[in-house]
């Protein structure tokens, strides 16, 4: 995760019961700063925005695939199904 030490100065109005609730949260236990929180939830929220733009792909091109694909896909999946239990029996 690369962090930049330029920053780009933006302002946020927050609801002030999340305010309130991060500042109960012990010194040791929060960021040093207001603004490294707000990073920190960017960070997360575009990693599951990629994460659902992931499984959306995923979703689609399985949709897409004709009968028979399907039918190849799950027959794949049975075998190494099988592959797999038989080495974890090892």
């Amino acid at each position: 995760m690369s962090t930049s030490s330029a920053r780009v100065r933006v302002t946020v109005t927050v609801a002030p019961d999340l305010l309130r609730r991060l500042s109960r949260i012990p010194p040791a236990g929060r960021p040093r700063s207001r603004s490294q929180v707000v990073e920190e939830a960017l960070r997360l929220w575009l990693r599951e925005h990629a994460r659902r733009d992931l499984e959306s792909q995923i979703e689609e091109y399985y949709h897409s695939l004709s009968a028979s694909d399907q039918e190849e896909d799950r027959e794949w999946a049975a075998l190494a199904a099988e592959s797999a239990a038989k080495a974890w029996r090892r």
